[in-house]
């Protein structure tokens, strides 16, 4: 299927629009985790909370950064006592990092803020329309998925 120009550009502008508004407002409600939490290291305690402790090597590779920017990142979360490192359970010489329980909380908090602007935005919208939207947009973020551009993994 080939859509023409002018569908795409008006895709790709909304796309655009999107993009700075979430951006904006994660950058808004990060600060409500702690005033100096950048976006980047709040994708960093949301990935934690979802998933687990994890090795800073896979942190690095979630985000797309190399292991010394994350590895600053993961020390400024550590100074503002929104993570810790432990040991991993299956290599003595590594460490897993993993939310402290003020990350957990503050993650959370952000959480419920991100879902009660989703429900503004969304409030006039009718139950179908946003089924149809959830549905539409996992659909397109499973077919721009892409294998991540180096390969990631190892010991952090």
């Amino acid at each position: 299927m080939t859509l023409d120009e002018e569908t795409i550009t008006g895709l790709e502008r909304e796309f655009a629009v999107f993009v700075r508004q979430d951006r904006a407002a994660l950058g808004r409600l990060g600060r409500e985790v702690h005033p100096d939490l950048k976006v980047a290291a709040y994708r960093l305690l949301a990935h934690l909370a979802e998933r687990g402790p994890r090795r800073p090597t896979e942190l690095a590779c979630h985000v797309g950064v190399t292991a010394p920017t994350i590895s600053r990142q993961l020390q400024h979360l550590e100074e503002l006592g929104l993570i810790e490192r432990v040991g991993a359970p299956d290599d003595g010489r590594a460490y897993l990092v993993q939310l402290t329980e003020a990350g957990r909380r503050r993650v959370e908090e952000v959480g419920v803020a991100r879902r009660r602007r989703l429900d503004r935005l969304l409030g006039s919208w009718a139950d179908a329309e946003i089924r149809a939207f959830a549905e539409l947009l996992a659909k397109f973020n499973g077919s721009a998925a892409t294998p991540p551009p180096r390969r990631c993994g190892g010991d952090g």
